[in-house]
């Protein structure tokens, strides 16, 4: 009979119990065991309590995946001190955004070379800096084990876990707050889904402050899996990156679909090169069918292909659906969304706020964040406390997603802020970067909306190819799938799409190219 944990540190306590012997973080150069990696929590917890941080204290942490600062995460889990993980390649000027927002009580930090510009930000913000040196930790005693266990006992499952910022349509990036709570219900639902354990090993290929990283984080390490954290220097060297995830034994993978593709027409990956994935997993963003078919049909011999969809603030992931050959039947569009997770409900919302069967997504039920971490306005707006008798006092979040439902399946439609009114007709953009993508020699496509003085905007295509376009051809092929109203104004063609942070295209930078 599984016990129930009501937060995250007792969950880890006997995970790494169970699994004291096994690899927690594998390092070409050293491995990290579960015992191990709940020692230097403990001490690092230790240390906190040292510092005079007490419950409720948000902890920021420039984290480069070395083993000190996943070791710290699970420390601020022990004491219930919200953790932020924050980007080091971002502008100064929007960390300094995000720790304003949740008030960062200190900074942790695991690469020296971001000593200098941390420091910057540390002293704007009149906030402590603190390298994390392995050498430094303090020796627990048995004393200071009671206080930490005391102090552990008092962290509830509504304690906010996590904060994971996002970008705001006002430009102030947003800080949802995750609880404990969230999240033991995330690793339930993840440990059924993909029946992870000791053979498992995760390729940690997200970054840290990206919400993909939360399943590569607590569905491994909360399931007595190993994950293999993969630096950012690698990502830019595909076929290093690829020689190094066989390396190290992964056998699942999770990354946004741009990486894959990208990695495809590079032709770095195949079963070759990674002979012992057994599971590819993809999120963030749609991935066209007729690239989607590409990988399927390399590595669903030996492979799940899973899509999972899931806004960060609902605690990543509420839905997964394992690809298979009827998928391909229509090559237009993305593939479905699937079944929701088991503890969501929802509710489809036309323009008009009524229940239909295409719409608006919103998402109901315990894997609801508490909304914006000290921004109660912008919490108001996107998540409602329902009063119906139904579902009185649930959360709902409003996704701004747009679905339809067939036969109890959610389908991808667009994004409600992608919705544009054009000559009269409303056109979701990305129907127009589907057709885009079922074209050949087509590797990636985007649309943006130009509004202007005149009396329409324009509807400009980016499209990459390693073959070369002629944009007055794709014009051509797209008269024959798109109606007029909907063709772009002007095709781009360009060798690669850029990509941001987290790796998904970059639509502000194309924008910005046309100004």
């Amino acid at each position: 009979m599984s016990r129930h944990y009501y937060n995250l540190a007792f969950k880890f306590f006997d995970m790494a119990a169970e699994h004291r012997g096994v690899p927690a973080l594998c390092y070409s150069d050293r491995l990290i065991t579960y015992l191990e990696l709940a020692d230097i929590s403990e001490k690092i917890a230790l240390a906190l309590l040292r510092k005079g941080l007490s419950r409720g204290d948000v902890i920021a942490i420039g984290h480069s995946k070395k083993p000190l600062a996943y070791a710290l995460m699970l420390a601020t889990l022990r004491l219930g001190l919200p953790y932020v993980n924050i980007d080091l390649g971002s502008p100064s000027a929007r960390n300094a955004l995000i720790l304003s927002s949740c008030r960062a009580a200190i900074i942790f930090f695991d690469d020296r070379d971001f000593e200098s510009s941390l420091q910057k930000l540390a002293d704007d913000q009149n906030c402590p800096l603190c390298f994390l040196d392995e050498e430094k930790l303090p020796e627990v005693s048995t004393g200071d084990s009671v206080a930490l266990l005391n102090a552990t006992t008092c962290v509830d499952g509504a304690c906010i876990a996590y904060i994971m910022f996002t970008s705001g349509s006002t430009g102030a990036p947003k800080g949802v707050a995750v609880t404990h709570q969230n999240i033991l219900h995330f690793i339930e639902w993840g440990q059924k889904r993909f029946i992870p354990g000791p053979q498992a090993n995760f390729a940690n290929l997200n970054p840290m402050y990206f919400d993909n990283s939360v399943f590569d984080f607590y569905v491994s390490l909360f399931s007595g899996s190993s994950l293999t954290p993969i630096s950012r220097e690698l990502l830019n060297r595909p076929y290093e990156l690829i020689d190094y995830v066989n390396s190290m034994k992964c056998s699942v993978w999770f990354s946004v679909p741009s990486l894959l593709m990208y990695l495809m027409t590079m032709k770095a990956l195949s079963v070759k090169t990674l002979p012992l994935i057994r599971r590819i997993v993809f999120g963030g963003e749609g991935y066209p069918k007729p690239e989607l078919k590409k990988l399927y049909s390399m590595f669903s011999p030996q492979a799940e292909l899973v899509n999972v969809y899931g806004p960060t603030e609902c605690t990543c992931i509420c839905s997964a659906h394992t690809i298979v050959d009827d998928d391909f039947l229509d090559m237009q569009g993305l593939p479905m969304l699937g079944y929701l997770n088991q503890n969501f409900d929802f509710q489809i919302l036309d323009e008009n706020g009524n229940e239909s069967t295409v719409g608006e997504l919103c998402l109901i039920g315990p894997n609801v964040a508490s909304g914006y971490f000290n921004d109660p306005e912008r919490t108001a707006s996107s998540f409602v406390t329902m009063t119906s008798s139904k579902r009185y006092l649930k959360r709902m979040y409003c996704t701004g997603d747009l679905v339809r439902i067939d036969a109890g399946r959610l389908h991808f439609v667009g994004r409600k802020d992608n919705q544009i009114k054009h000559m009269g007709y409303r056109i979701e953009l990305e129907e127009i970067e589907h057709a885009l993508m079922s074209l050949a020699h087509v590797d990636q496509a985007a649309v943006i909306y130009l509004r202007s003085h005149v009396i329409h905007g324009k509807i400009i295509g980016f499209v990459a190819s390693s073959m070369g376009i002629d944009e007055q051809e794709i014009l051509g092929k797209l008269k024959t799938i798109l109606p007029e109203y909907m063709l772009p104004t002007q095709i781009i063609g360009l060798r690669r799409l850029p990509k941001n942070q987290n790796g998904k295209v970059d639509k502000q930078q194309l924008r910005e190219s046309l100004e």
